[in-house]
């Protein structure tokens, strides 16, 4: 008989099962060599064939406990990073959550004076109404994330465990989609009062109106954005303490007086 050689990239590796793709992913090659002597009759064949199928099925025994020992490790080390991560982002949320409430508390405060000031022009300082239109932006990590998804770890824990991750991450993004909008805000405000002269000396009844039509849409985003940071921070703080997070937030808004 003449040697048997199985050589990597000789299958569609697409069509097998899990096990035969890493069997296929070894490096070099398998070779299974026919016994040197000849075979005397069926028993020694037998005997050749069984020795032949032992060995091949130690081989890929092997070669499997060594995978299996490299997906747990892969898992545990992306479940180490990714607390960390999360532990990180739990921190700026929190942050965000205050500040977000001292921004809605402004922003009701400009829309109140501009509201005035379209009732009564004469309703405001001298040297025209005092507006506050500052915001900070907060950055997230999500390397972490990004790197499970990457190496495939994410595939080699339990569903719920990785769509929990999933799910924290998602509200993250929801977050920094929402935080994007006050930017653009921002950048409309600003074409506000370059084009109406807002700030030098008083406000008119059309300049007011115009403001508040601006500040009106800010208005609205930081109440979405609030929502998420909340949904964000309780979402994280729920997880480090192994806890349930919460599914939906909402919150009763009005318009301005």
């Amino acid at each position: 008989m003449g040697a048997l050689e199985f050589v990597e990239g000789g299958a569609d590796v697409c069509l097998l099962r899990p096990w035969q793709r890493r069997f296929l992913e070894w490096e070099g090659t398998l070779d299974v060599h026919a016994p040197h002597e000849p075979i005397h009759g069926v028993k020694d064949f037998l005997l050749h064939l069984l020795t032949i199928t032992v060995g091949l099925l130690i081989a890929v025994g092997i070669e499997g406990c060594v995978e299996l020992h490299r997906e747990h490790k892969l898992v545990k080390e992306a479940r180490a990073t990714l607390r960390e991560e999360i532990e990180d982002n739990s921190k700026v949320m929190e942050g965000a959550v205050a500040d977000l409430e001292k921004a809605k508390g402004q922003m009701q405060k400009n829309m109140d004076l501009l509201t005035r000031i379209q009732v009564n022009p004469k309703d405001q300082e001298p040297d025209g109404p005092s507006i506050d239109a500052s915001f900070s932006n907060k950055s997230l990590k999500g390397t972490a994330w990004k790197t499970a998804e990457t190496t495939g770890a994410l595939g080699f824990m339990p569903y719920t465990e990785a769509q929990r991750y999933a799910d924290l991450y998602l509200a993250q993004d929801a977050f920094l989609a929402a935080q994007d909008k006050i930017v653009e805000d921002e950048a409309q405000l600003l074409g506000v009062i370059g084009k109406t002269n807002f700030g030098h000396g008083s406000a008119t009844q059309e300049q007011a109106g115009l403001m508040k039509e601006r500040f009106g849409i800010w208005q609205g985003h930081l109440v979405y954005l609030d929502l998420m940071a909340k949904l964000t921070s309780l979402s994280d703080k729920a997880f480090l303490e192994g806890k349930e997070g919460p599914k939906s937030l909402h919150e009763d808004f009005g318009g301005g007086k």
